[in-house]
């Protein structure tokens, strides 16, 4: 679906969930985002993303990290587009939701995790009274959960894993780890042929801190990443190449 207009997006982000309180707080980054026509909404209300439709084709491969039980952008990207995407999860609520779904025409799957090291990663679970329970994560100071420990391996061997070292969009929703990620693979170079990047800020989860989510959004931009859109809840960024 097209983008609201300018105005609308970025007052209706203001304002949902105190997000202009919380900002003169300091408790949450805000950018005002220009429209872009070519900036296109997909996905279910709970999984909507966005990405630029002038840089999407049938040559496109996207990898995600994180796909939770919403892969409705992803499908959308394949159906409309005909873009290949491969995704990396490996939490067992993910993992049951896509065995269930069955074979995916341009999607394949691993169930691994994103890390700063290649081995293995103990993922904190929710807690059981937690609204989300699919959302396990290596990063939150989840008290009192119990833990489950997985595959892991760095941006780069990732890439290398799925024949893709030049990925045309990359997407991170992996709980709070995208922070050590992202600083890793700005250090190494590991995203110089990534046209769209995008990427949910977890801030928001105990043991975080906004900081986090400012000093990575300004490396981004200082290394050639324009923000192109920002979600409702004012987390899911879109950062496109210059």
């Amino acid at each position: 679906m097209p983008q609201p207009t300018s105005l609308n997006a970025n007052l209706y982000r203001a304002m949902r969930r105190g997000t202009i309180l919380k900002t003169l707080l300091g408790r949450e980054p805000f950018h005002w985002v220009a429209h872009d026509r070519h900036i296109v909404e997909h996905g279910s209300r709970y999984g909507r993303w966005a990405a630029s439709s002038a840089r999407l084709n049938s040559a496109t491969r996207m990898v995600c990290f994180g796909l939770g039980q919403d892969i409705t952008f992803e499908q959308a990207l394949i159906r409309h587009f005909g873009c290949s995407v491969v995704g990396f999860d490996p939490t067992p609520a993910s993992v049951a939701y896509l065995k269930a779904l069955g074979p995916i025409g341009g999607l394949s799957h691993h169930a691994l995790a994103l890390a700063t090291h290649d081995g293995t990663l103990e993922f904190l679970l929710p807690p059981e009274a937690a609204a989300d329970q699919v959302s396990a994560s290596a990063s939150a100071a989840y008290a009192g959960s119990s833990s489950v420990t997985v595959p892991c391996l760095t941006l780069q061997s990732a890439l290398l894993l799925c024949d893709c070292p030049r990925a045309d969009i990359v997407k991170m929703d992996i709980e709070g780890a995208e922070y050590a990620v992202l600083n890793q693979a700005l250090d190494e170079g590991a995203l110089d042929a990534v046209s769209q990047l995008m990427v949910e800020f977890h801030h928001f989860l105990p043991g975080l801190d906004v900081s986090q989510t400012r000093q990575v959004i300004g490396r981004l931009q200082q290394t050639g990443f324009r923000i192109g859109w920002v979600g409702r809840t004012n987390h899911e960024y879109l950062f496109l190449r210059r």
